[in-house]
């Protein structure tokens, strides 16, 4: 978003524009910061043309816009009161420079610069005298609103060649090779064919977009060069549509600067090689990172505990730990390759899908309900998992071994795919993004990360040494954490619900009392029947299951309207701020977010004191226009928060939230809807 100084300034650079009264008169004036001066370079005459030179001379530090200002400011403007027959043409701009302002990117002049203007007389014009009305924004830390009013005889030349020569030498030239761009939902691309850029290093190389409304605030642009190829490549606006051409200016250092305009065309030239490798190594420590913050996800503490009891009756046995520690690492390992074989695969295939995919079907959130509350009643002794379930029951929790540590890793990855911890969301996004390998190793560096902390632990004697040693308390302790168990089927069930709506929850509950009583009856009555009975329960409780989790989910009756394209853009086009809170009954950080800081009190009374419309994503069940939203903001799976101003602007808030956090940004968004001329 713009700084809110400068939305300040520029409201009051409107402001100034139309009330204040003239600041000078004459050919030349002198601002706060700049100074201003008109110059004819020879006197009009009838059925000629003459160019008129509007030079700008900043103070040190201080600068003026280009007209395309970037983020924030004003393009300088020119109004004209000439005699009758006369007319002025566009204002041909001398190429910008690029300076920023903490995140935000501005084009315009730091130096002096002069905009030069061409006057047309028709054969029967009389010269007479021009008015000229120059506004223009001055901006050092602060901005400051000038405006002058310059006379000038256009009968008399006031001017010098040498300046008109410079000023001339200062004004792109027309661009005669190829140029093609390319628009998706995450960047603009220009490539130009230069064979002057042979040997050119990328930073002697800029590039200036004449409109900024395909560009996303905050973006950093790259360029590279290969061989006689330029590409440029720029974040893009979230819905930005391609335009039919693409306008712009390139300067290359020492040599000149050069106006083209780009025609559509698909264009395959990538970031160069070392931009490209600084990316996906940047995505890989994102990933890293992820993984490692992952592991403190209330969803997976339970399984962690249950591993680290295992690691404890291991004893002093530091051989035994390490194996233990590496068999973990290979199940988080290959179930991260197996869950994301299958997301590249399914999105491969045209499937509008992201991180925690999976728990979009509801037949998947009822087994894994199910499966957590197996468990939790394993812990508590209530029955022993057959053999083929050893890894993930008895002998995940009592006997450890290299079966139990594999299925304990892939466990944990199953139980954490609802969560998204900071970090994952940007990694993953541009993994999506990229070709198969460098897609496969962000989600293995995302494995890493997630397997890091308990397989360092396991190698290293001094810890384990410090665990208690084994004994009767081992058995306490398993039955204690059947409960976050327990806590964790619960809440599926609840996703369930949101999901299929009551009928649902009420069918695993039925289908958790009839495993219960299949496994009552097959400790009771031992046999061949007791098998044919169950077989023909669990027959049952599937075709139950299907037919009741194929009904849809009752309507929420939550505070937050449902997200669509179109109530975002008729909320918008009425001028009101939105705040909108795309989120899944999946996604554990979702849910804390919502009860901590979107339900704060607080919060709420601030949302309606500002007249915010909030609007709800949920992407509990597939939603291609979500998953295609998600996109536009470089994100694959949930929570976003995207908070628009009035003005056009959005703020992108943090994956965690906080009540701070949200009564900060919603400050923010008032400065901004104070500042803006509407």
């Amino acid at each position: 978003m713009m700084p809110e100084r400068i939305l300040i300034f520029v409201f009051a650079a409107f402001t100034a524009m139309v009330l204040a009264p003239d600041a000078q008169a004459g050919s030349v004036a002198t601002l706060d910061h700049v100074r201003l001066a008109a110059t004819l370079e020879a006197p009009l005459q009838p059925g000629k043309t003459v160019w008129v030179a509007i030079r700008q001379q900043m103070d040190p530090g201080w600068h003026t816009y280009w007209r395309n200002p970037g983020e924030a400011g004003v393009a300088t403007s020119i109004a004209w009161t000439l005699p009758p027959g006369i007319s002025a043409g566009d204002i041909r701009w001398p190429a910008p420079e690029q300076f920023s302002d903490e995140t935000v990117t501005n084009y315009g002049y730091e130096k002096d610069a002069t905009l030069l203007v061409p006057l047309t007389a028709a054969a029967t014009a009389e010269p007479g005298m021009a008015h000229l009305t120059v506004n223009l924004l001055a901006c050092e830390h602060m901005c400051i609103p000038e405006q002058a009013t310059l006379d000038l005889d256009l009968g008399k030349a006031s001017g010098d060649a040498a300046m008109f020569k410079a000023a001339r030498r200062a004004i792109p030239r027309p661009f005669a090779g190829k140029a093609h761009f390319s628009v998706d939902a995450h960047s603009a691309r220009v490539v130009l064919d230069l064979p002057q850029a042979h040997g050119l290093a990328a930073d002697a190389v800029s590039v200036f977009p004449v409109a900024q409304s395909l560009m996303a605030d905050g973006g950093v642009a790259h360029v590279s060069v290969d061989g006689s190829r330029v590409t440029w490549i720029m974040p893009a606006q979230a819905g930005a549509k391609a335009p039919s051409t693409f306008a712009g200016v390139f300067m290359i250092a020492g040599q000149g600067a050069w106006a083209f305009t780009a025609l559509p065309g698909i264009t395959a030239a990538p970031l160069d090689a070392a931009q490209e490798n600084t990316s996906l190594m940047a995505a890989l420590a994102l990933a890293f990172l992820g993984g490692l913050i992952l592991n403190l996800m209330p969803c997976v503490l339970p399984v962690l505990s249950m591993k680290a009891l295992a690691l404890a009756r291991t004893g002093s046995d530091s051989a035994e730990a390490k194996r233990e520690g590496l068999f973990y690492l290979a199940g988080v390992m290959a179930t991260f390759a197996i869950m994301a074989a299958m997301l590249l695969a399914l999105k491969a295939s045209g499937a509008a899908l992201g991180w925690g995919f999976q728990l979009q079907s509801p037949l998947i959130v009822l087994s894994l309900a199910l499966l957590m509350a197996a468990i939790g009643m394993n812990l508590f002794g209530v029955f022993e998992l057959p053999l083929g379930f050893s890894g993930a029951g008895d002998h995940l929790a009592q006997s450890g071994g290299a079966k139990g540590a594999f299925f304990t890793g892939a466990l944990a990855v199953v139980v954490a795919s609802p969560c998204t911890a900071p970090f994952m969301g940007a990694a993953l996004g541009f993994a999506l993004t990229q070709p198969v390998l460098a897609a496969a190793s962000v989600f293995l560096a995302l494995g890493l990360g997630f397997a890091a902390p308990f397989t360092v632990v396991s190698f290293s004697p001094a810890f384990v040494r410090l665990l208690p040693k084994p004994g009767h308390w081992m058995n306490a302790f398993k039955q204690a954490l059947a409960f976050p168990m327990f806590a964790t089927a619960i809440w599926l069930l609840w996703v369930l619900g949101r999901q299929s709506g009551t009928d649902a929850v009420v069918v695993g509950l039925a289908v958790s009392l009839g495993i219960a009583l299949l496994v009552w009856l097959c400790r009771v009555t031992p046999g061949l029947w007791s098998w044919v009975v169950g077989i023909a329960g669990a027959a049952a409780i599937t075709i139950s299951s299907v037919l009741a989790l194929a009904a849809p989910a009752s309507p929420s009756q939550a505070m937050w309207r449902p997200w669509s394209e179109q109530a975002l853009a008729s909320a918008r086009q009425a001028g009101r701020p939105v705040l909108v809170d795309f989120s899944a009954a999946w996604c554990v950080t979702c849910l804390v977010n919502e009860r901590v800081a979107l339900n704060d009190a607080a919060v709420v009374k601030r949302l309606k004191e500002g007249r915010v419309v909030t609007l709800k994503g949920d992407w509990t069940n597939p939603d291609p226009a979500i998953t295609a939203a998600l996109h536009q903001f470089g994100r694959d799976g949930v929570p976003l928060y995207v908070l628009y101003a009035p003005n056009g602007g959005t703020d992108v808030l943090p994956q965690i939230l906080t009540p701070k956090t949200v009564i900060t940004a919603l400050a923010k968004l008032e400065t901004t809807a104070m500042a803006s001329p509407n």
